[in-house]
Parts: structure tokens; sequence; C-alpha cells
């Protein structure tokens, strides 16, 4: 088995980062930090086309890389593979069709479309070793009324869930936190997975947010991203400067 099911298939909970610069040396030293393992992030990021392949190459030497995709397309998914990764988000699945559209891009016939067309990376033919990770996002009002049909779609791994988009189409606005609205929306979605056997991921709000999830149910969780540790890391140095002069 590979990495991520592996631990999560023996109980483990798994906490991830993301990459969204499209520096490399940014990537490295996210890399040799130690996460269990690194989302690149193409849709809300300056992380280009161009940008991927040498994104890809420099993480997925420190372990586990994966890719959330701009859209559900599944020319997006298919390339993303072939250039290396353990795997991929598609965002904005609200429906078990969408879903399925996501699941058959990362699974070559007769489970799947995925052309065979390697570059870096690609499963053997009886479809096990090294197959990789499809997870759906939940991020809409529509995918928490078709929750059980796409979190029982055959290909998919797990559901990774937004809690941002999640809390807008919810009414809610937007998440700065988890209230118990959006939190009663999570344990349902926490509850498919484990009905389904799939994986319950999330992108935490916070490090305290990230421990709630865990404690509730999810297994791969993504704290913080590369960017926002820079602009922190700044912000303290530069606060810790000012106090001098107080």
């Amino acid at each position: 088995m590979d990495p991520i099911r592996d631990k999560i298939a023996h109980g483990q909970t798994l906490f991830g980062t993301w990459v969204g610069s499209d520096s490399r040396l940014i990537a490295e030293l996210i890399g040799k930090t130690g996460y269990d393992f690194v989302l690149i992030d193409t849709q809300h990021s300056a992380v280009t086309a161009a940008d991927l392949l040498g994104l890809i190459q420099t993480l997925d030497v420190h372990g586990p890389t994966l890719v959330r995709v701009s859209w559900n397309d599944p020319s997006l998914i298919m390339r993303a593979l072939d250039l290396g990764a353990a795997g991929i988000i598609a965002p904005m699945v609200s429906t078990p069709e969408e879903a399925l559209s996501a699941a058959q891009a990362s699974r070559y016939p007769p489970d799947g479309i995925r052309s065979f067309g390697p570059v870096r990376r690609y499963y053997s033919a009886d479809g096990q070793a090294g197959q990789p990770l499809c997870f759906a996002m939940v991020e809409t009002a529509q995918a928490m009324d078709n929750l059980d049909a796409i979190a029982a779609t055959p290909g998919i791994d797990g559901i990774f869930v937004g809690p941002h988009d999640l809390a807008l189409s919810l009414g809610l606005g937007l998440a700065h936190s988890l209230t118990p609205p959006l939190l009663a929306a999570m344990d349902r979605i926490a509850e498919a997975c484990r009905k389904n056997g799939i994986i319950a991921g999330c992108a935490a709000l916070s490090l305290d947010a990230a421990r709630e999830l865990k404690d509730r149910g999810y297994s791969f969780i993504a704290v913080g991203a590369d960017l926002a540790f820079v602009m922190q890391g700044a912000a303290d140095n530069l606060a810790a400067i000012r106090s001098w002069s107080k």
C-alpha cells in the first residue's frame, strides 16, 4: 500500500500543508519540514501549469505530494497524475456524476478513462501498486444534499472539505472558526466517509481547528500554507521589533 492509505488504515491521522507559491526554493523548505503530505494548490495560488512539474519534482522526494487541480477537468487531473502527483483533489464536486468524472479521470480502463501516457508515474496493470488517490471536495450546499451518493462513488478515495466555500454556500458567511452549524455539516461528512470506508479530509482553519477535526474523525488534515508561514513569520518579527520602542 502507499504511505497515505497504509498509515490511515493503521489508525494514524496525517497532517499536511499547502504550497501555493511558484518558488521551488520555498517548496523545498516546506518539503524538508516533514509533513505527512503536501498539497500543491493550482486553484487559488500563484502556481501555473508551467510550474507544476518542477514543484512536484521538488516535493515528492520528501513525501507524498498531491495536487488540487484548478477545476474538475479530466485533462487537468490526468496531467497532474502523469507529472507524478500521488493523487488529486477535485474542487467543487456537488453531484455523484461530478465525483465519478474525477474518479474515472484518475483511473486507467476498465475502471476509468485515464489515457495511458505516463511522464513520471503510472500504476501497475493490476491497478493496485501506486494507484493515485482521488479526493472529491465537498464545499457546496448541493454537495451536502448529495453527500451519501458522492461518498459511495466508485473510485473516490476520500472527501476533502473546503470549509470556507461550504460555509458560504450554506449561508453561514465566511468561516473564521468552526461554528456549531458548520461543525454539524462536517460531522455529517465524517460519518458519510466512515460509512463508506473512505478517507475524511479537510483544510483546517487553524491549529485548534485541526485538533478538533482529528477528534471528530478526520484523518487527512491540511494545516497552514507556505505563503501564510512567510507572512506570519515576517509579521511576528516586525511586531517584536516595534515593541522595543514602546
